[in-house]
């Protein structure tokens, strides 16, 4: 008689134990009181070391947490709260999916890091949706950008690389007024919403888009929604004094 082979289980059942226990995992964080605590929960594929969770302060950004994925690529990490704030969670060195929380939310993060960010999911609350939506559509903006360097470096040397250096410069140009007019969109459809301040502070490349100068009413609209829908916050506080120093 053939001795009996242990059972393998198969790539389908893996990933389907895997999204059941994620979501347990959910259900539980749910039904627990969290009211002074964050909670980042989720699932990433290809994630091999430690992952970092880090708080925007009005200067810098702190580590203050740090959790290494299951075998099934699931964290869950948290941290106490006392009011609305800026997040990131670093998936390595180079990927961090920055979200907007308040204390009592649980922010899931999902997807898989071969393909950052774009199909990355970002969920829990309306703030971080908002705010990674508008960071999908600029990172596909820097991608077009990211494109037309690279022809341009391979055609040093061309005959005809002045004139494409002509129509790289009109495309850049369009790419930018793109990105400006979706940042204006952003802000005057979402104005009181705390994303708006990560948008007008937002650097396309190494540059800003908006300026205090150029865009006086734009910054004055987020200012106002921030003192209006999160008064008290440090952020707002540190915003609005900041904009009275620069006009």
């Amino acid at each position: 008689m053939t001795p009996n082979r242990p059972r393998t289980i198969s790539h389908s059942v893996y990933r389907a134990i895997s999204v059941l226990f994620l979501g347990t995992l959910i259900l539980y964080s749910c039904n627990n009181s969290h009211h002074d605590k964050i909670l980042v929960q989720g699932r990433i594929d290809g994630v091999t070391g430690m992952v970092y969770l880090l708080e925007q302060t009005t200067s810098e950004l702190i580590r203050i947490d740090s959790t290494v994925p299951d075998d099934h690529g699931i964290i869950s990490i948290s941290t106490k709260a006392d009011e609305t704030g800026i997040y990131a969670l670093r998936i390595t060195t180079d990927h961090q999916v920055v979200f907007i929380a308040e204390p009592g939310d649980t922010v899931l993060i999902t997807g898989n890091i071969n393909t950052f960010p774009f199909n990355i999911q970002v969920s829990g609350n309306e703030e971080s949706e908002l705010l990674h939506t508008f960071y999908l559509y600029s990172a596909k903006n820097l991608r077009e950008v990211d494109s037309i360097q690279w022809v341009i470096e391979r055609s040093q040397g061309e005959e005809d690389f002045y004139e494409l250096t002509l129509k790289a410069d009109s495309s850049f140009n369009q790419i930018w007024e793109r990105q400006k007019r979706y940042e204006i969109g952003f802000i005057n459809e979402n104005a009181g919403k705390f994303s708006t301040l990560l948008v007008v502070n937002y650097h396309f490349g190494v540059k800003p888009v908006l300026s205090p100068k150029e865009d006086a009413e734009l910054y004055r609209r987020v200012d106002s929604g921030l003192m209006a829908g999160f008064p008290g916050n440090r952020h707002t506080f540190f915003f609005h004094q900041w904009l009275k120093e620069v006009r």
